[in-house]
């Protein structure tokens, strides 16, 4: 297996939400931005990636297409691209690797644990003050402020998309 580096300039779109994932990343140098709605005027910067840290792997051991938008953010970005057929050898070569990958996964899936806590416990900090007749603090306004026009913003990319975000459950508010 012979790996394919590529090198980019700040702003090259490296690959785009709803692509096909046929391959991941490793970053050997430069940052890389990882945007939802990318180009939109929803666009949201979801993280920012740096040098041994690694991308795209959700959709190759998925199987599903991409999920975000990555952009090289660095002067000069330089990845080692994984191809999907190569994965599970490279994983055996290089388990100092495959160990970088589990704690990037383990900690993506932290920090959306923290997310998905932060907005259980708005909601219930709002189903509290409604249910005591109390008036809602402007930080509790603002908080479900966001968390509404961000589920907004996906319910449009996913209109555009052809989801049909009802089968779902999911409505717009």
């Amino acid at each position: 297996m012979e790996s394919t580096v590529l090198i980019l300039k700040r702003n090259e779109v490296i690959f785009s939400e709803g692509d096909k994932s046929d391959c991941m990343y490793d970053i050997r140098q430069g940052r890389v931005g990882i945007f939802a709605n990318y180009g939109t005027k929803e666009e949201k910067l979801l993280t920012e990636l740096t040098v041994d840290q690694f991308f795209g792997e959700m959709g190759i051991i998925e199987g599903y297409p991409r999920s975000a938008t990555a952009v090289a953010m660095g002067d000069v970005t330089e990845l080692t691209v994984i191809a999907k057929n190569d994965f599970e050898d490279y994983c055996k070569r290089n388990p100092e690797k495959t160990i970088l990958i589990m704690r990037n996964m383990s900690s993506r899936i932290r920090d959306l644990t923290q997310g998905y806590l932060e907005v259980c416990h708005t909601i219930a900090e709002s189903l509290e003050a409604e249910k005591k007749g109390e008036k809602k603090s402007l930080n509790l306004l603002n908080r479900l402020k966001k968390y509404r026009d961000e589920y907004n913003a996906a319910c449009r990319y996913a209109a555009a998309e052809g989801i049909n975000m009802d089968a779902f459950g999911y409505y717009n508010w």
